[in-house]
């Protein structure tokens, strides 16, 4: 990322890139992947397993999709002028607020969005498992 400083109107420098906000969401749903593969093994019954990770996968894919989406639509309409959390005192007015969220809303998309491949693979392994193997469960 490189050195980061404040301009001369108090924002920090160099502003955020698309490419870096993804790649930091990817990463943190990376490590959001391991979450419903431990609790599908918790889970002791078969219909419990199959169905936490078919939630998993339906409100994973439903929320990502539409935080993505809106967080481009922002990011589109910020022009350039994408902000982080830090510098919302420096905002202007009222509707600088956009410039804020839009990077928070890419980068959630992309952090539900990438634990739900996992989840989907998982829950086909699940139930197409033979009964009484240890992926089956009790």
């Amino acid at each position: 990322m490189g050195s980061v400083g404040r301009g001369e109107d108090g924002v920090l420098e160099p502003r955020l890139r698309l490419g870096e906000v993804v790649v930091r969401g990817a990463g943190y749903g990376l490590g959001a992947a391991a979450c419903p593969v431990v609790a599908a093994f918790v889970l002791r019954e078969h219909d419990d397993r199959v169905d936490l990770l078919e939630a998993t996968t339906f409100l994973g894919f439903l929320a990502g999709t539409v935080l993505l989406l809106t967080g481009l639509f922002l990011w589109a309409c910020g022009s350039g002028e994408v902000l982080r959390w830090r510098d919302f005192p420096t905002t202007g007015s009222r509707y600088d607020a956009v410039s804020v969220v839009a990077p928070f809303l890419v980068r959630t998309g992309v952090f539900l969005l990438v634990p739900v491949p996992v989840a989907f693979g998982l829950g086909e392994l699940v139930a197409s498992a033979a009964e009484g193997s240890w992926l089956w469960g009790a």
